[in-house]
């Protein structure tokens, strides 16, 4: 409160000098056209002392004005003292006048003089009324000049003149109360407001701050677990199942279970940062219907029977033209959350064209969503108290669902019945395309067993490898020599490395962690193409996925895999950019 009484004097201050400093030119035309006019018939001496003296208050008000408030140091009541002085003073000299100049003038000459100070009365009322020190520090000198000579017999003005002396002083004085309250309670107002919009703007930026900070926690969070999870997963690719007794492959297919379910949620997070940086490729061209479903039911269908449920699907084949692999994401996080969530029954997909474009519904016989909590299902780690013992993973499945529609323009809508089941609609913006009899498929259906490594390769290929860690670069130099291909190890130092390549023909594509010891994958990738003057397939495996570099690499044509990942993820990889 005491904050703003003192933003109300401030702005009070800024609108006083404003109108001070406009109502400067009038300070002097005034007495020196007054002057002028009442020159002959005055008495010389009363009106040289009279103008004298308006000049120097004129003077001492230009320098209270323009140059004494300039000072920094003074506060805003001194300010305004300052200027009411100045204004004082000057409008002090127009009561005098009617003490010394006017009861020597003729009766018209007087009226005139009356004329001009209520003129002077009139300009001022606008500019020094909101603040009531400065208004009556304008205006009561000059009406108890006027008073005093007109009330004082012999009457300088019949009685009709008096009345409307008295009423114009009335009349400025009601304006002054009225506009000053009009403006105290507009400033108030909107002075509340900027107070009001501060403390929403502070709010705001304490959610962004808190947003980044939490942000900034799931990155490292993900980047410092990632890194020991990777190994594992290297580890337990480096074991033989079968060469384990019962109880150990047991205990041990048990701890690969956790582990895929670990890798599950480290990719989800890293599906949302892929969104949130805008890396997402977006790759529109047709495609058969049966494609997108063959791929849901063949990587959905088992896990759906493993809980003893009936995953169906209901479509008719068409055409599509639309993101086959963005939808792949879309519907698989969907049946995912409906397989997650059912106990016992079916879940129903169907697939449809409405108004030509592709729609599609995924209904389950699970427990429903309560009414209440349809609005927060989409939200980042949300997942509903009652129901948390029915899903291991992070609560992240539809919040990509709804980033995903987002991108893809597709809209979505849910509707669930508590201890019933769930639907849920996508109703898409990819156009559907009917098959014609007789015609080609949209892709050509390859029904040869695909070539073996070997004959892709045709000769051993090279891999460079940059890995800091001795154990895992062990892992990855056993499992790409066991494929055929030739493994380099090759220092990250700048000099070495330049000098071990000058005896290097070729290489064939590079493997390199992206943190390493004293420099970083993305510099070494650029190193080595510089160097042979070829853009080299490369590929960086990384524990972070920051969006700054999930579009720097995206940027520098290197494919990322993301840790944790197994090295027979790693080495089929390899493999596919190989083929390109």
């Amino acid at each position: 409160m005491q904050n703003n009484e003192e933003l109300l004097l401030e702005e009070k201050y800024q609108f006083l000098e404003t109108a001070s400093k406009a109502n400067t030119a009038g300070t002097v035309i005034g007495p020196v056209l007054t002057g002028a006019l009442i020159f002959q018939e005055a008495a010389l001496g009363n009106l040289i002392v009279w103008l004298t003296t308006m000049a120097l208050c004129v003077a001492f008000r230009a320098y209270m004005v323009f140059s004494k408030n300039k000072d920094q140091t003074l506060s805003t009541k001194k300010k305004i003292f300052n200027l009411n002085l100045g204004v004082f003073t000057v409008t002090a000299c127009w009561g005098l006048g009617w003490l010394i100049v006017t009861p020597t003038l003729p009766f018209n000459l007087q009226c005139l003089y009356l004329l001009m100070s209520s003129t002077a009365v009139f300009v001022g009322l606008y500019g020094y009324s909101i603040h009531r020190p400065t208004f009556l520090c304008f205006a009561l000198p000059i009406f108890i000049g006027q008073f005093i000579v007109s009330l004082i017999p012999p009457f300088m003005f019949p009685w009709p003149i008096l009345l409307g002396e008295f009423a114009f002083s009335l009349y400025a004085i009601k304006m002054a109360s009225y506009f000053s309250k009009s403006w105290v309670k507009t400033i108030s107002l909107q002075i509340q407001n900027q107070t009001l919009n501060k403390a929403l703007e502070f709010e705001r930026n304490s959610a962004i701050t808190a947003n980044i900070a939490k942000s900034k926690f799931i990155a490292t969070a993900s980047h410092d677990l990632r890194q020991p999870l990777h190994a594992v997963n290297i580890y337990l690719d480096l074991f033989e199942p079968n060469k384990l007794n019962p109880k150990e492959r047991i205990n041990f297919l048990q701890i690969r279970k956790s582990i895929k379910t670990l890798n599950s949620m480290f990719s989800s997070l890293l599906d949302l940062s892929k969104l949130d940086a805008g890396a997402s490729d977006k790759l529109e061209k047709p495609f058969e219907l049966i494609e997108l479903i063959g791929f849901l039911s063949n990587t959905y269908t088992p896990i759906a029977s493993n809980k003893n449920l009936v995953l169906q699907f209901d479509f008719m084949n068409m055409g599509i033209n639309g993101d086959k692999l963005l939808l792949q994401q879309l519907m698989g996080n969907l049946i995912s959350n409906a397989i997650q969530y059912t106990a016992i029954g079916t879940i129903l997909v169907k697939a449809t064209a409405v108004n030509n474009c592709l729609h599609m519904t995924i209904e389950d016989t699970g427990c429903g969503i309560d009414s209440t909590l349809l609005d927060k299902i989409f939200d980042e780690f949300f997942r509903v108290d009652s129901t948390r013992n029915m899903h291991d993973g992070l609560g992240l499945g539809l919040s990509i669902v709804k980033r995903l529609c987002k991108l893809s323009d597709t809209e979505l809508s849910v509707n669930s019945v508590l201890g019933s089941g769930t639907t849920i609609t996508l109703h898409t913006k990819y156009p559907s395309l009917p098959l014609r009899d007789g015609s080609e498929s949209l892709i050509k259906n390859v029904s040869h067993e695909s070539p073996s490594p070997q004959e892709v390769l045709l000769e051993t290929k090279t891999i460079a490898v940059f890995e800091d860690d001795h154990t895992i670069f062990d892992a990855y130099k056993q499992a790409l020599t066991q494929n055929g291909f030739a493994v380099l190890s090759l220092p990250e130092n700048s000099q070495s490395l330049m000098n071990q390549l000058a005896n290097i023909n070729h290489i064939d594509c590079i493997l390199s962690d992206y943190r390493l010891e004293t420099t970083t994958g993305d510099l070494i990738i650029q190193q080595l193409r510089d160097s042979f003057g070829i853009d080299i397939p490369a590929i960086i495996i990384t524990a972070d996925t920051s969006p700054q570099h999930i579009q720097l690499f995206k940027e520098l044509n290197i494919k990322v895999l993301y840790k944790p990942i197994g090295y027979s993820d790693i080495v089929d990889a390899i493999k596919l950019l190989l083929k390109k």
